[in-house]
């Protein structure tokens, strides 16, 4: 087809001057401004700020490694003075945003499965809005929670392991389990029953916080294989009764044992809180080049990397909104969401499947998380980040 030609030249020119007058619009005034405030705030032009000396190598060798020109003699290790472990971070962010949004979650409407051109049916949902937990109904959460482990018999310095999907019970967990200093064993929610096996072991856990989902089509089948297992916490509501698990293994929804955290006899017991050097997690690989590996990371470390994540990412504040879909189980991911919460922003969750319109899981005519949360924030790998823009060019993060 020849556009040029088949096209009214009058309408052609009137189109080249409406792209040429929107371009001058819209650009220009933009372009000029950003250039004034960047040189007012002593950023100097655009040409003098991409010829700058960004980083350089502590060795002198080119080889590295390097540090941005702004750390050179000394890097940052924490994000306010005293508040250098991962509760104290927890506690800082409830004090000063108690009634912020922090943890959303979108209700499940309506599932179906939908039959493809294929034969095959794919399970498809519709979802409702974001249900929001506060940081203070957050805090309390997480308290109780900690509570509650410790009444089952969890102790400060003994491993947990939690074996689960990215969602907002995964973040409360996580912070009872800084809280009362217990090492927090992170594994893949894909692992297969050899990995969780070695894993399990390996750390020696008693308890393994989990979803209904991965206890009734992975853990449940490896348990005899995990002998010093005892204690089984279920993220989900339902159901509440668990007949048919071995002797020795005692299996509890996560309310429950927050139920156990109000008690007045267990309250009173008081914790053993964290030193910037416990370990806070220990994470497990993926396992791609053979059994998985544990990395033992500690408070410190982990505020340390969220305190220079902060510094590279522009004006963080309550008003982002991040959206939580990659594991939890791995750094990138339990990073970004630290460091949002850190500064009071809101986490909605999401997963690979309903992350966009056009996502495997989601009912044609119907929206993803992205749509309806609208955020600012996303952690992305770079293959993952390319396809998500692809479908969403419109509404794709802006702090990526």
């Amino acid at each position: 087809m020849k556009l040029k030609e088949d096209l009214n030249p009058v309408l052609l020119l009137l189109f080249q001057v409406t792209v040429w007058l929107y371009s001058v619009l819209a650009f220009l005034p933009s372009y000029l401004f950003s250039s004034v405030s960047e040189s007012d705030a002593g950023l100097g032009s655009e040409q003098e700020r991409a010829q700058r000396l960004k980083a350089r190598s502590v060795t002198g060798r080119p080889a590295g490694p390097y540090r941005a020109m702004g750390a050179t003699k000394r890097l940052v290790s924490s994000l306010h003075p005293g508040v250098d472990t991962l509760d104290k971070v927890f506690e800082d962010a409830s004090r000063r945003f108690p009634d912020r949004d922090c943890l959303g979650t979108r209700e499940v409407v309506m599932e179906e499965d939908e039959r493809q051109s294929n034969g095959k049916f794919f399970k498809k949902v519709i979802l409702g809005q974001y249900r929001w937990l506060s940081y203070a109904e957050t805090h309390r959460a997480a308290t109780c929670f900690g509570i509650g482990l410790a009444a089952l018999g969890q102790r400060a310095h003994n491993n947990i392991a939690i074996f689960c999907e990215t969602r907002a019970e995964w973040v409360i967990a996580a912070q009872a389990c800084f809280m009362q200093n217990f090492p927090l064993v992170t594994l893949y929610s894909t692992l297969g029953g050899p990995a969780i096996t070695h894993g399990l072991n390996e750390t020696e856990v008693s308890h393994i916080i989990t979803s209904r989902e991965l206890l009734e089509t992975r853990l449940k089948f490896i348990l005899l294989e995990v002998p010093r297992l005892q204690h089984i916490i279920v993220v989900d509501s339902t159901p509440t009764k668990w007949p048919g698990y071995p002797r020795g293994i005692s299996v509890h929804n996560m309310a429950t044992v927050q139920e156990l955290g109000t008690k007045p006899e267990n309250v009173s017991r008081g914790r053993k809180q964290p030193m910037p050097s416990d370990i806070a997690v220990i994470m497990y690989t993926s396992g791609s080049t053979g059994v998985p590996k544990g990395v033992m990371i500690s408070h410190s470390n982990i505020i340390a990397g969220i305190t220079g994540m902060a510094e590279r990412i522009p004006n963080l504040g309550e008003n982002d909104t991040y959206i939580g879909y990659l594991p939890l189980a791995h750094v990138l991911e339990l990073s970004a969401e630290l460091v949002c919460v850190a500064h009071g922003c809101r986490i909605g969750y999401s997963s690979p499947q309903t992350l966009a319109d056009q996502s495997t899981k989601i009912k044609k005519g119907s929206k993803g998380d992205t749509s309806v949360l609208q955020p600012t924030l996303l952690a992305a790998v770079p293959v993952r980040h390319i396809q998500y823009c692809t479908f969403n060019i419109g509404s794709c993060a802006s702090k990526t």
